[in-house]
């Protein structure tokens, strides 16, 4: 009887994750009344990310504060169940499996307004234990140069510049929002050392380390793969934080929720700069497709999220999208956001990617803002090849981790002071257009002209004080 009890069981909790469901995104009029205090940001906030802001002249503020969990009480009594919340754009993502749920949802006073963002059937639990072993094929064969064959991509920037004068990305902290990480934890041309943490934030039960799509293996691998002879990233020196936040199965605005979710957790551990190869424009419902007229840096929550990091200290890094030869053409969302850089490719002869997105935005700003290496770029697979691939997703952490070693070389600058720094050292920032922002963005030239401007700057003083 026990055996017949049980089995009736399983097929009940089959059954119940094999049922359609779906995922609504709450917008909520406020936050109540937090449990936390801005008296006491530590209760919600690491000293690092507190420290951060600190540095650079930024207070913590209400946007900070987490929702009133009585909020979420209610949400739950609903029989909803809450996958992600944002403190910052004030929404809550709920699962539900009954529609009549989404009655008392409308019906919730601090509740401003609903919508789907998610149709299908939940995963189930997948074996997640075993290690993937592969014996490695390298590809490339080493070359006289250190980079080998990630020269083209660095020193397009002028970044082996600055690793010439000493600066890898050390101590500064970057989170890597992507769909999977294959194997990041056992290709050798990764020092674990600087990988500090993998987290998913997705309703995916995939491991992001163990199966699924390695699109984040080759982003990482053009910030810290450091193997002389066969490939050296931009940022070798840097830590990393590896977020899964994409679902490489299917294509739902769900996925910003838990990209704002990520961007969130980085920005309460204290990273200093974010890189995120993903962009969003039309979906597999096309009633949740969004739409040119949304590119305004506000109106989609995730835009809005984007800005708000920045806002609190963070470079934040988004590719501008690979639209440009397609029927979209523009930039994805959230590569419209105000006060952060949107990457868009060229080759390696300086001219644009023909898939690069472009701009502008529709209130008028400049976008793309500047521009990296997007086509034939090398990069490492999963399984420890070195290949060639094209995307912005890959000029975004190329540009990046080159920041990552701007910022150490220059670590009194604030996230506002390294954007105009990266801005102006493009190569059309006299006369930037839709199509290439500010242009080929130059990290030795930023890194030159800024240590110049400093040590005018301390000389006047100087001269100051002793009246001259």
């Amino acid at each position: 009887m026990k055996q017949v009890l049980f089995f009736l069981f399983l097929f009940c909790v089959c059954s119940a994750q094999s049922q359609e469901s779906s995922m609504y995104r709450l917008i909520l009029k406020d936050k109540g009344n937090p449990s936390f205090s801005l008296d006491n940001p530590n209760a919600f906030l690491s000293q690092k990310s507190i420290d951060r802001r600190v540095r650079q002249r930024l207070e913590v503020d209400s946007v900070d504060l987490p929702p009133d969990p009585e909020y979420f009480e209610a949400i739950r009594k609903t029989g909803a169940n809450i996958q992600s919340y944002s403190k910052w754009v004030k929404t809550a993502l709920v699962h539900l499996s009954d529609t009549l749920i989404v009655n008392k949802l409308e019906k919730l006073p601090f509740v401003d307004s609903l919508y789907c963002v998610w149709k299908g059937v939940l995963p189930e639990a997948v074996d997640n234990q075993s290690e993937q072993k592969f014996a490695m094929s390298i590809s490339y064969t080493g070359d006289e140069n250190p980079y080998g064959a990630g020269f083209d991509q660095i020193s397009l920037n002028n970044g082996h510049l600055l690793h010439e004068a000493g600066f890898y990305g050390n101590g500064i902290s970057i989170a890597v929002l992507d769909g999977g990480f294959v194997n990041v934890d056992i290709i050798p041309y990764f020092d674990q050392k600087k990988i500090m943490e993998v987290k998913n934030f997705s309703h995916d039960l995939t491991a992001p380390l163990r199966r699924g799509i390695d699109h984040g293996t080759k982003v990482l691998s053009c910030l810290l793969s450091d193997k002389s002879g066969e490939m050296i990233g931009t940022a070798p020196g840097a830590d990393y934080y590896l977020f899964q936040s994409e679902i490489a199965y299917e294509e739902f605005p769900v996925e910003e929720d838990y990209w704002i979710a990520a961007l969130e957790y980085a920005d309460s551990i204290g990273v200093d700069i974010v890189t995120a190869s993903l962009g969003y424009s039309v979906f597999e419902e096309s009633s949740m497709n969004h739409s040119q007229s949304q590119l305004d840096g506000k109106t989609v929550p995730v835009s809005r999220a984007a800005s708000l990091a920045a806002s609190r200290g963070i470079l934040l890094f988004v590719s501008a999208g690979n639209e440009g030869n397609k029927n979209w053409k523009q930039l994805n969302i959230p590569a419209d956001a105000d006060h952060i850089l949107s990457v868009g490719g060229i080759t390696k002869d300086s001219i644009r990617s023909d898939f690069s997105s472009l701009g502008p935005t529709v209130d008028g700003r400049i976008k793309p803002d500047l521009m990296a290496m997007g086509s034939s770029v090398s990069v490492i697979t999963s399984g420890g090849d070195i290949v060639k691939s094209n995307g912005t997703s890959f000029a975004t952490p190329i540009l990046a981790g080159l920041s990552a070693c701007l910022w150490e070389a220059l670590p009194n600058l604030t996230a506002f002071e390294m954007l105009k720094l990266l801005r102006e050292s493009g190569d059309r920032f006299q006369h930037p257009d839709a199509s290439y922002g500010y242009g080929i963005a130059d990290v030795y030239k930023a890194y030159t002209n800024s240590k110049t401007g400093i040590v005018e700057s301390v000389e006047a003083k100087k001269q100051l004080r002793m009246g001259e």
